[in-house]
């Protein structure tokens, strides 16, 4: 047995109990028979009811692993199949979500969005208090649907980026950016690097496509750490729902933790 001074383990135990129990790292390629549920819950649930328009939410049906991907199913207009949504069977989508929190770090996917105009594909870190404390971080697709446009020009190969700490619009930032053919049947890399501004590092979001740099966002960038979701679903900001069933695809996810020290972490 290898011999340790009392100091060593007392230094080892000190540098275990200071590195937070949410900053860790992550990595999932979906090569096992089903989700695996030590790091993963599927949703069951249904958000973004306005007076404009209605959805059937997420369910653990739309949501399920295959081929070395996770599977997200969108049920749109068209769809009449056995699935049920919540209040309606139509515009019924899937997300799963971490059951660990993560704080600040790399956080890529390797995919191919859901290739239809009327069904939201979304990465995003997701810690919500209240109003006043909803922490995120958004890819969204697809893009070029905020005001001054309108739903109907919802565009594929534009992105929503956006970042938050609140839900009012003084407390939150967000940014239409070109991504290109993202629908052209390939995988694709999506990928943010968020610093919670410790450690010597500017608080910042960056958002990468494919490698590339495309965004970098200096304000309300959240320091409260969550859980990651992937997901499709039906708001009501984007264009129409005119199909059957489609898919999102997801090969792989990682996340480099960076371990900042001022992160808070989440009570929920």
């Amino acid at each position: 047995m290898a011999y340790f001074s009392s100091k060593a383990v007392f230094f080892h135990l000190l540098m275990l109990l200071s590195v937070p129990a949410f900053a860790q790292d992550f990595f999932d390629d979906f090569n096992g028979k089903t989700l695996d549920e030590k790091k993963w819950e599927k949703a069951d649930s249904k958000w973004g009811t306005t007076a404009r328009g209605n959805n059937g939410g997420v369910v653990p049906q739309n949501a399920f692993v295959k081929n070395g991907n996770l599977v997200i199913r969108a049920h749109g207009n068209l769809y009449n199949g056995p699935v049920k949504g919540h209040d309606q069977n139509t515009k019924v989508g899937g997300a799963v979500f971490t059951k660990t929190k993560f704080g600040s770090g790399s956080y890529e996917i390797r995919a191919k969005i859901c290739p239809q105009l009327g069904a939201l594909t979304a990465f995003w870190t997701y810690y919500y208090e209240n109003d006043s404390c909803n922490h995120e971080i958004d890819f969204e697709f697809p893009g070029r649907n905020q005001k001054p446009n309108k739903p109907e020009n919802s565009d594929l190969t534009w992105g929503l980026l956006t970042n938050w700490q609140g839900v009012n619009d003084s407390m939150h930032r967000n940014v239409d950016m070109y991504f290109g053919n993202q629908t052209d049947g390939q995988y694709h890399l999506y990928r943010f690097d968020w610093y919670s501004g410790s450690n010597g590092e500017t608080a910042r979001v960056e958002w990468y496509y494919d490698g590339k740099l495309l965004h970098t966002a200096y304000e309300m960038v959240p320091f409260k750490p969550a859980k990651m979701w992937l997901g499709v679903w039906f708001p009501t900001w984007i264009g129409q729902a005119d199909f059957d069933t489609d898919y999102m695809y997801v090969d792989w996810i990682k996340i480099k933790a960076f371990k900042e020290s001022n992160e808070s972490a989440g009570t929920k």
